[in-house]
């Protein structure tokens, strides 16, 4: 099993990435050699980013007052636990600007046991290009990346999960795609839902890589299934980046009917829309 102790790492952050492929600008990808760091935590103490005696490192980055990170931590609080014993090292991360009572309160919520680093100045995050909450890097023992994976509402431990068990020679990359694309129920009355939230998330996912059109498409094959109102968020977001605003605002108004709290998202989103 593999544990948080400090490790006798180097501790400047001068560069958190090395041999970085020159296309690469928004976010790490998958090949990407991480450098370690050492932080402190917000029990106190200090922690390094990864460990080199772990096969898998897993660090996530998560923020306060959001609820896809409470439930990403939550998931990875499942994943954690039922990894134990496993050769994983588990990290998360969190903005230097956030409360610290805030932050606390978040990690007992969550259930999660592994130590969060305090990223001050936010230079793990913009090394990375971290820009939106929460995501989950995976890195092998030699630090290199094997994947950034942004949040997803349903079988987002499943995911995380598998990618480890691949660096831990237990899971294949055909074990993944079947968790990341999963047979459709051949029973009569299965819960739509389930296939409805795939393609929110499909849609969230090409939202963020900027394939705009393409996210609406899949943010209508889930309101086609069923009324989710993160769908019509996505939509509206889409539609805003396309300079659509008409349909942005249409499609905000409808998230928020359905679903008070994506105004959070939605109400400055529209304002926004010009």
């Amino acid at each position: 099993m593999v544990t948080n102790s400090r490790l006798r790492l180097p501790l400047a952050l001068l560069t958190l990435f090395v041999a970085l492929p020159p296309h690469v600008q928004a976010r790490a990808e998958a090949g990407t050699v991480v450098q370690n760091v050492e932080l402190k935590t917000i029990a106190g103490g200090k922690a390094s980013l990864l460990s080199a005696r772990a096969k898998a490192n897993v660090f996530v980055f998560f923020r306060t007052g959001q609820e896809r990170s409470l439930d990403a931590l939550k998931q990875m609080a499942a994943c954690e636990k039922e990894l134990a014993g496993k050769s994983v090292y588990w990290i998360a991360v969190v903005s230097g600007s956030e409360p610290p009572a805030d932050v606390q309160a978040v990690v007992k919520e969550a259930g999660i046991k592994m130590p969060v680093l305090i990223d001050e100045g936010d230079a793990l995050y913009d090394r990375l290009g971290i820009r939106l909450h929460p995501m989950v890097g995976i890195a092998d023992g030699k630090f290199v990346l094997a994947a950034i994976e942004p949040y997803r509402q349903i079988e987002y431990c499943d995911v995380i999960k598998t990618r480890i068990k691949m660096l831990l020679g237990e899971a294949t990359a055909a074990d993944l795609a079947k968790v990341e694309n999963p047979e459709k129920s051949p029973l009569p009355g299965a819960d739509p839902m389930k296939k409805a939230l795939r393609d929110v998330n499909m849609a969230r996912r090409l939202y963020e890589i900027g394939q705009y059109g393409d996210a609406v498409k899949f943010a209508n094959k889930a309101l086609e299934i069923a009324p989710v109102a993160h769908a019509f968020t996505i939509m509206g977001q889409a539609y805003a980046k396309l300079g659509k605003c008409p349909e942005a605002g249409k499609a905000f108004d409808q998230a928020i009917k359905l679903d008070p709290k994506e105004s959070a998202v939605a109400a400055p989103a529209k304002a926004e829309c010009k």
